[in-house]
């Protein structure tokens, strides 16, 4: 763990601060993207393997995408539409199958996700052409990405249409964890061992780099969640 950011709030607010204000009116939904894809960051990115119907493979990145609730769990991935308006492989693999993989990415796969990213014909496998190797999965018949530590069987719960139409919001039930040895000990997840990749805008990625602690207050201005009467 490092040194610790400031936490006295007159370091965060001290000095004088100018603003670029851009109503949402003025701007393309291409200017939207790039400002929302540069500030929302650091993003994680969910590696989605699914089957078509046809029985093709298809694996590709997303970073619009977390986990949305806990009881069951579930995970929610944003994706939209190509440029000329049809459905991503990923999408409609999911509506066909109502099942989906979430691989987590890691920094070691940095380049052949980025690679898998790329527009291939419906009836080619990513998997196949960037020798992506897989691993079957236990409960749903779409494979799973052998590089990640981390994979998260799905089965859709909920298709969300989102704004004009150009976006849908995929909602997943995870039915099946599987961790590798070396990331989960049985009651803990070591984020640090995963390595996962992050998502800024642009052609930039991230890994976690600095790492800081706190542990939650029980209410304001108490003892933090395990240190009470202490």
């Amino acid at each position: 763990m490092s040194a610790s950011p400031p936490s006295n709030p007159a370091d965060i607010v001290s000095g004088s601060c100018e603003y670029t204000s851009l109503p949402i009116t003025d701007l393309s939904s291409s200017q939207a993207y790039k400002l929302l894809t540069g500030v929302v960051v650091p993003r994680p990115i969910a590696w989605i393997s699914t089957r078509s119907t046809g029985g093709v493979v298809n694996v590709a990145p997303f970073s619009s995408y977390n986990y949305v609730a806990d009881t069951p769990p579930m995970l929610a991935v944003n994706i939209g539409l190509h440029d000329d308006g049809c459905l991503k492989d990923t999408a409609r693999n999911i509506r066909d199958t109502g099942e989906f993989v979430v691989n987590v990415t890691t920094r070691a796969a940095l380049d052949v996700m980025n690679a898998s990213s790329a527009r291939y014909g419906a009836d080619t496998s990513e998997a196949e052409q960037l020798g992506i190797e897989l691993l079957s999965s236990q409960v749903i018949s779409a494979p799973r990405v052998a590089s990640s530590p981390v994979h998260m069987e799905c089965r859709l719960s909920q298709i969300v249409p989102l704004g004009a139409g150009v976006n849908t919001l995929y909602i997943g039930e995870i039915v099946m964890f599987h961790l590798a040895k070396d990331v989960y000990d049985g009651r803990h997840v070591n984020s640090v061992a995963i390595d996962p990749l992050a998502r800024l805008g642009g052609p930039f990625y991230a890994s976690l780099g600095e790492i800081f602690k706190r542990k939650r207050p029980l209410e304001p201005g108490g003892a933090p969640d395990g240190e009470a009467g202490k």
